[in-house]
């Protein structure tokens, strides 16, 4: 790859997979190539019986020793409402094992790690009617997910992984990140308190600008041009 081309590492929210960035390598080609990644959610196949289930933390770390070669050279990440803890984490990670520090770190549709840990819930326990109940009602859930057996099969594990993930995040301090983050949230998301969004200053020593797109929750698609252009002013 070329040494000018920046790596885009992008991660999904509650329930998203890889391809919630589609179209994404397109549009910010050619200096910024995307690399959608899948954070660890739940138990590794190779687990042992009774293995602890992944923690933010924990899937910080795997995605930390999977992506510290690369880190050589021009790198950022992005990361969406649970993408975004975890992409803040790998960070962090990183930069605990030597690595040189991103570009940036763009955080969209996320509060800073101690409300998200502070704000902590237990939905993820719920049977699966009042957990899809509750996830439909907070607009994270697609429409057709309700009404397609087949879809709720594959769906609602990864769900409900995702969401012991972001729910037993507990954050730990330390030194802020050394690199700017871009805070990016839809003008009408019912999950994020907008008024929190300038905290996430706290968490590093550069600039932490804070851009308002329209949208609500999943707005990787829908307001996807003001997120391509957020992306490309910051890199």
């Amino acid at each position: 790859m070329n040494s000018t081309v920046t790596r885009l590492y992008c991660l999904p929210h509650a329930g998203g997979t890889p391809a919630a960035y589609h179209g994404w390598a397109e549009a910010l080609a050619p200096g910024i190539a995307v690399v959608p990644l899948q954070p660890p959610r739940g138990t590794a196949p190779g687990d042992a019986p009774g293995a602890r289930p992944a923690t933010v933390t924990r899937s910080a770390e795997v995605l930390a020793a999977r992506l510290a070669p690369e880190t050589a050279h021009p790198y950022a990440f992005f990361g969406h409402s649970l993408g975004a803890l975890v992409a803040f984490e790998t960070v962090r990670a990183l930069l605990r094992h030597g690595c040189p520090a991103p570009r940036r770190l763009f955080v969209c549709g996320s509060g800073p790690p101690p409300a998200e840990a502070a704000g902590s819930r237990a939905l993820h326990a719920l049977p699966d009617e009042d957990f899809l109940r509750v996830v439909s009602r907070r607009g994270e859930l697609p429409p057709e997910v309700l009404t397609d057996e087949e879809l709720r099969q594959v769906l609602v594990p990864q769900l409900r992984a995702d969401y012991a993930l972001a729910e037993t995040y507990r954050y730990r301090p330390g030194p802020p990140l050394p690199c700017p983050v871009t805070v990016l949230c839809g003008q009408s998301d019912p999950l994020v308190d907008h008024e929190r969004l300038g905290a996430w200053r706290e968490h590093t020593t550069a600039a932490a600008p804070v851009r308002l797109v329209p949208g609500g929750h999943l707005l990787l698609h829908s307001a996807a041009p003001h997120l391509h252009d957020a992306v490309r002013a910051g890199l």
